[in-house]
Order: structure tokens, then C-alpha cells, then sequence
């Protein structure tokens, strides 16, 4: 989506005009001291930017419900891989523990056959 010179409402900084959008960065220029401010795209339209024109802002918010919706899938991958990992480490450290009970018995018959 083309966002160069559209028009947007920041929370804090006030009006200002897009003036770059390179892959997950946006650029601003807002008027007055603030000058030009770079946020994440499409997440600063989650609470801090919002563009004038409401056909795009629209457009926007399903882009934002789309990285948010993808941020959840991530962190429960990442969540299913940490429980995974934490089984199979349990799973070795009780295999440790059994191999070493193991070999103490057989020690142990050793000794007493001998």
C-alpha cells in the first residue's frame, strides 16, 4: 500500500505527512520542532497513528489485526517448542536416572554373585 504523502494524526506529535514507508518502517514528517519520526508499520496504527483518509485507515486496521493475529500464532509456537523441550529434557534426565539405577542393580548382583 502506497502511503507517500498521505496524511495522518499522531497521539502525541499532532498532523504530519508520510513521507517514506520502507518494508516494516514508516517515516512522518510532522510540522513544527517534532520533524520527521519513524515508527513500526503497520503497529503504530494500533493506538498512535491514524490516517485521515478512512478508506486506508480501514485498510490499515485489518493489516494491524493480521500482524497482531500473527504475533499470537508466533508466541504460541514459540510456547508449544518451549513445553516440547522441556518434556524431552525431562524425559532424558529420568532415561539418565533409570540407566543409572540400572547399572547400580547389576553392580549390585555382580557383587553379590561374586
Amino acid at each position: 500500500m502506497n502511503l507517500i504523502q498521505m496524511q495522518v494524526e499522531h497521539s502525541k506529535y499532532g498532523a504530519g505527512t508520510v513521507v517514506g514507508h520502507v518494508e516494516e518502517r514508516i517515516i512522518i514528517d510532522f510540522s513544527g520542532d517534532t520533524g520527521e519520526k519513524s515508527f513500526l508499520y503497520p503497529e503504530a496504527f494500533e493506538q498512535h497513528l491514524r490516517l485521515l483518509d478512512p478508506v486506508l485507515q480501514a485498510q490499515i486496521g485489518k493489516e494491524v489485526q493480521l500482524k497482531a493475529a500473527q504475533r499470537a500464532a508466533d508466541q504460541l509456537l514459540r510456547e508449544q517448542q518451549r513445553e516440547a523441550e522441556h518434556a524431552r529434557l525431562a524425559e532424558e534426565k529420568l532415561q539418565l536416572k533409570n540407566d543409572k539405577s540400572k547399572s547400580r542393580r547389576k553392580a549390585a548382583q555382580a557383587k553379590n554373585k561374586g
